[in-house]
């Protein structure tokens, strides 16, 4: 009896010690599968432009409003006559949206900028404008001095149709210096495709994390595993391609969806197209 009481005694022992040694291993286990490198990809990609956009403004100013809807309609006229007439290839006028407003004469401007009651039976005169768009494409197929040429020629027939080219650099209040006007922009270049060249970015950017990864793994005397999150959306059981074209599906709908695959810029020259991506990998 004493014999198989010793016996139970042993097996106990044995199988709470193994509990134990099981229990001491379980968060060594977990804390091992939890560890990885994170890293930040950077990816860049340049682009020519293909595009140049200017803009024009059209009125028609008058005491009465069909005056003023007549002079617009002639200037109007007159602007598309010119533009057609230059015969640029690729260049498109679009009709931004047309605009009605009555503004103040002299008298009352000058009372309000003396801080005086403003008397608005005074006549007021009428307006209506209509923002241009004038956009040329295919400018990548000319040097720097065929594309100013070109814009130049633009620029001084819209003028002589009564078309003002460029932003509107009117102060809000009359008299006043607004800064942020003091420059007039006159042309916007743009690349077009820009998700297909953020899909290359992105491409790039992976290729760098990878890069980056494998150095620290490297230089820390661990071996480096597959990616298990990339910008906090991974998957342990997914392989690296399939976490990256997940990720590029989400974006190029999230591009879809805005309506966007142009990125512009005030200067004539490469536009990059940069993009920034968190990656983890696992370590084995």
């Amino acid at each position: 009896m004493s014999g198989m009481s010793h016996l139970i005694q042993r097996l106990v022992s044995f199988h709470l010690a193994l509990f134990l040694c099981w229990g001491a291993n379980v968060p060594t286990v977990s804390a091992a599968e939890g560890e990885g490198i994170t890293v930040v990809g950077v990816g860049s990609v340049e682009a020519k432009p293909s595009i140049v956009e200017l803009t024009g403004l059209v009125m028609g100013q008058g005491q009465l409003a069909g005056d003023a809807v007549t002079k617009f309609h002639g200037n109007r006229r007159r602007a598309e006559e010119a533009f057609k007439n230059l015969k640029i290839p690729g260049l498109e006028v679009v009709e931004e949206g047309m605009s009605l407003y009555s503004s103040m004469n002299a008298s009352q401007m000058q009372a309000m900028m003396r801080g005086m009651p403003v008397n608005n039976s005074q006549s007021q005169e009428l307006s209506v404008s209509e923002t241009l768009k004038l956009r040329l494409t295919g400018i990548e197929k000319l040097s720097s001095q065929e594309l100013l040429e070109t814009i130049v020629k633009i620029v001084d027939s819209g003028k002589d149709a009564g078309v003002v080219i460029g932003n509107d650099t009117t102060p809000s209040i009359p008299g006043s210096y607004n800064p942020s006007k003091a420059r007039n922009t006159m042309a916007t270049f743009k690349i077009t495709n820009v998700d297909q060249l953020k899909e290359q970015a992105y491409a790039k950017a992976v290729q760098d994390a990878k890069t980056q990864a494998e150095k620290l793994a490297r230089l820390t005397g661990v071996k480096l595993g597959k990616v298990i999150s990339i910008n906090g959306e991974g998957d342990s059981n997914k392989s690296a391609n399939a976490v990256y074209n997940q990720m590029m599906a989400q974006y190029i709908a999230a591009g879809i969806a805005i309506q966007s695959d142009e990125q512009a810029s005030s200067l004539f020259k490469a536009i990059p197209v940069s993009v920034a991506v968190r990656v983890t990998f696992s370590i084995e």
